[in-house]
């Protein structure tokens, strides 16, 4: 069994055995592969981190050399029998495979995952806990002991930053709980050894200024004061200057109890109006528009807050649905309409707590006087909404328990709900809506409105060729239509020509605005590590009939762990099940399989000709894995 350790000086073990190999290069190629442990490291990786923009002529067959000398060094006996199984060679690179083994980067991602779901459902100690098991993994900096490259360097920085993002994290949980005496000296190291860094500033301000020592908030902040007005030409952010204020008066302690009649007086008379604007040629899924307003407009139908899902695959238009209904009903709100995006730019899911304190400083809450703890958080937004009638527009939801927390009190208030994921354990009257791909009818209606019906109307066979090649997503309509717009001399055939070349496709439908290939390999990357690796590898094989089975064997996984991946996937509307001659087949989206076959230019090296051209002509064939119904249990024998 392989135990390796990356959160410190490297450490390999097989079977309990020291393997740590001690040549500097193969040192950095075995740290690269754990790195993307259980994906593939592309060759060009290796290369740019062993020999950055100058690489030697035998450049590929040195890699090769460093891979045969670490399957020899991770084998059972040592180095007398490579072993061809644990480092894996795919078309554009290698593959480490964990399998039963361990590794401290994984284990330390996983406790930084349930720490905050914890945090997410307002459980700070537990949340606490599971952040202090990941932070002691940590023996020193990441891959303290390895020469690095550009490659390396830049990954030791992005696991740095997580480690004081949780570090964060685990402080403000422990603060939650009240347990600011025995943080102050922590957090106190922390600030000297970290002298810009202003959440560590603010933490031992609040930690200080509760233990009664005012001083120590103040000096704290005239240290950051100094240390980035220095070196930063900055001042401190506002949330540290208010910090500051409240030192000097007093009033910080004041603003951390739960909030009273003095907080909710502070809110304004104006009802809070939040919602994007939303498009005015909008085009097309009429009998959803219907079903969502007649949903929304369900009143005394339920004692509860009504809820309507709107749920769908990546890039079918959940947003702009949901805010064509909420506009049109603007008036049925007296109160206002609230709304909030639950992922971040970067793709992570917003924690409860923070999506509260946004609510309820839209609804007029002094932010300084808002609790800490997200269950305190939420039962002043339902007490704040129960005798009110507003909407709340809660967008890309990531599943129930980010948005079991959000719910408002009141049985005139309505809850619209985006997601790729379908849900199963929301409360109250609950309408479901789902979106697929754009009809093609309502697609070619679209791409006309952008580009004019006269030049539509002269090439109508291209014009529709062009719709269909969009796949129903109404964002790359749009984006290839501006595109086509901006040239009025060139004819609509030499755009759908462009399209029809599947290398380029997803840049031809791409924009300034949006890039389509990473767009759909972010989408892809939200999803959990296992139906991540699913997903990618029924993309990139060769397989016409791809079975379960063939997939356990490919990612050494058993069948019942694939077969939950597929569900997930089927799910998050990733694959489509269909029936087959009593057995159901699974496709894959041609636009998802060529972005995940293909991937981008960070994520891969440029494959070999004959490899990039049968990834593209498998990808346009729509290739189902075989399955038997029901979806779970007849897979096993696939």
């Amino acid at each position: 069994m392989l135990q390796s350790a990356l959160l410190g000086p490297m450490e390999i073990r097989v079977n309990g055995q020291l393997r740590t190999p001690s040549a500097p290069m193969a040192r950095r190629v075995l740290a690269v592969l754990l790195t993307h442990v259980d994906r593939v490291a592309p060759t060009e990786l290796l290369i740019d981190e062993l020999w950055g923009e100058h690489p030697p002529m035998r450049a590929r067959k040195t890699v090769q050399t460093y891979i045969y000398q670490l399957r020899k060094l991770l084998s059972d006996d040592g180095g007398s029998t490579p072993d061809q199984g644990l480092v894996e060679r795919h078309a554009h690179g290698y593959r480490l495979s964990l399998g039963g083994g361990r590794l401290d980067l994984c284990e330390f991602q996983e406790s930084l995952r349930q720490g905050r779901e914890a945090l997410g459902r307002g459980q700070a100690s537990d949340g606490a806990e599971a952040l202090r098991r990941g932070l002691e993994l940590w023996r020193g900096a990441a891959l303290e002991d390895v020469e690095m490259g550009p490659v390396l360097a830049a990954q030791a920085a992005k696991l740095e930053n997580l480690r004081l993002r949780a570090l964060e994290q685990r402080i403000a949980a422990d603060l939650a709980r009240g347990l600011h005496h025995s943080l102050l000296e922590e957090i106190r190291d922390l600030t000297y050894a970290h002298p810009l860094h202003e959440e560590f500033c603010a933490q031992l301000m609040m930690a200080a200024e509760r233990c009664g020592q005012r001083g120590e908030a103040l000096a704290a902040y005239a240290r950051l004061h100094r240390a980035m007005v220095e070196q930063l030409g900055l001042e401190p952010s506002e949330r540290l200057q208010r910090l500051q204020r409240g030192a000097l008066t007093g009033e910080e302690r004041r603003a951390e109890a739960p909030a009273g009649p003095r907080a909710r007086a502070a809110r304004p008379a104006a009802a809070p109006f939040q919602l994007p604007a939303a498009l005015r040629d909008f085009v097309g899924r009429r009998g959803e528009l219907d079903r969502i307003e007649r949903a929304v407009r369900g009143a005394g139908s339920s004692s509860g807050v009504r809820i309507v899902t709107v749920t769908g695959g990546p890039g079918v238009g959940k947003t702009e649905v949901a805010l064509q209904v909420a506009h049109r009903l603007q008036g049925d709100f007296p109160d206002g309409q609230l709304g909030v995006r639950l992922h971040g730019e970067d793709g992570a899911a917003r924690h409860p707590a923070e999506t509260l304190e946004g609510l309820l400083t839209a609804a007029g809450f002094d932010r300084r006087s808002l609790p800490h703890r997200a269950d305190e958080l939420a039962a002043m937004f339902r007490g704040w909404a129960a005798a009110r009638r507003f909407l709340l527009l809660l967008d890309d939801a990531a599943g129930s328990d980010q948005v079991l927390p959000l719910l408002p009190a009141g049985a005139d208030n309505v809850v619209i709900v985006t997601s790729r994921c379908r849900f199963a354990e929301l409360p109250g009257a609950v309408t479901s809506v789902e979106l697929g791909p754009m009809p093609q009818s309502e697609a070619l209606r679209l791409l006309t409105q952008v580009v004019g019906a006269e030049r539509a109307g002269r090439e109508p066979e291209a014009a529709a060729a062009v719709a269909a090649r969009c796949e129903g997503m109404p964002a790359a309509i749009r984006a290839v239509g501006s595109r086509i717009a901006a040239w009025p001399s060139r004819g609509l055939a030499d755009f759908a020509a462009r399209l029809d070349d599947e290398r380029q496709r997803l840049e031809e439908l791409s924009s300034p605005h949006l890039n389509v290939r990473r767009y759909l390999i972010q989408s892809a990357g939200r999803l959990p590590r296992g139906a991540r690796e699913v997903l990618t590898e029924l993309s990139r094989t060769e397989e016409t009939d791809v079975t379960v089975a063939y997939l356990a064997r490919r990612l050494h996984r058993s069948a019942g762990s694939i077969e939950r991946s597929v569900e997930l996937l089927a799910d998050c509307h990733m694959l489509t099940p269909l029936p087959r001659d009593g057995r159901h087949v699974l496709r894959v989206a041609p636009l998802f399989r060529l972005a995940l076959a293909l991937g981008t230019p960070e994520q891969r090296s440029e494959p070999a000709p004959a490899t990039r051209d049968m990834v593209l002509r498998y990808s346009a064939r729509a290739r189902p894995v075989r399955r038997l119904a029901p979806l779970r249990g007849a897979l096993r024998g696939a």
